[in-house]
């Protein structure tokens, strides 16, 4: 997990190429399987943050909070777009959750899903901060903040401790639903 107070910047790299982390696939810049593994301590054209940068970021106006955190469960109901989850989350007060945005390949249908919440999200201001996050290991919130950089989005955050370090590190967390599937964050 990342230090309390750790906050890096890491240079912009094209999408297949350049110094991709271990474990990421060169072919798509992406961690394709495994996401439940150690986490690098860098993001291509991002910051890493933590928890005390978060905290900071966190009073900023306009900074986002995007938990990626992929419920156990059926997905989405394709009739009304209702997550069908066998478990609860919590997450960071504050925070919309986009599940299942954090995979390596995403379908059609979630990438729609991602980029429309993205954009009803930031109102199509691509400077707006974007702050990424799942639990401790897992490499969801990296990969969903990758493909943010790489749509485009310049102030885009990592925090790869997610809501494990955020409780370990004092933090409270709220009952959290995801947005539908067929909706978005109004």
């Amino acid at each position: 997990m990342a230090a309390a107070g750790f906050l890096a910047a890491s240079p912009a790299l094209p999408a297949c190429g350049g110094e991709l982390p271990e474990g990421v696939d060169p072919a798509t810049g992406f961690r394709m399987e495994r996401y439940r593994a150690p986490v690098p301590d860098v993001l291509p054209g991002g910051t890493v943050l933590g928890t005390g940068a978060l905290k900071a970021l966190m009073v900023t106006p306009g900074a986002l909070l995007i938990d990626v955190y992929p419920p156990k469960g059926a997905g989405p109901d394709p009739l009304d777009g209702s997550w069908r989850n066998s478990e609860n989350r919590d997450n960071i007060a504050g925070s919309v959750w986009l599940p299942e945005v954090g995979r390596g390949f995403l379908e059609p249908g979630l990438e729609a899903y991602f980029r429309r919440n993205l954009e009803s999200l930031t109102a199509g201001n691509t400077a707006r901060p974007l702050v990424f996050y799942c639990t401790a290991d897992c490499w969801q919130g990296w990969n969903a903040a990758r493909r943010a950089v790489l749509w485009g989005h310049a102030a885009v955050y990592w925090y790869p401790g997610g809501t494990d370090q955020w409780r370990e590190d004092g933090g409270a967390t709220v009952p959290a639903e995801p947005v539908n599937f067929l909706g978005e964050v109004q």
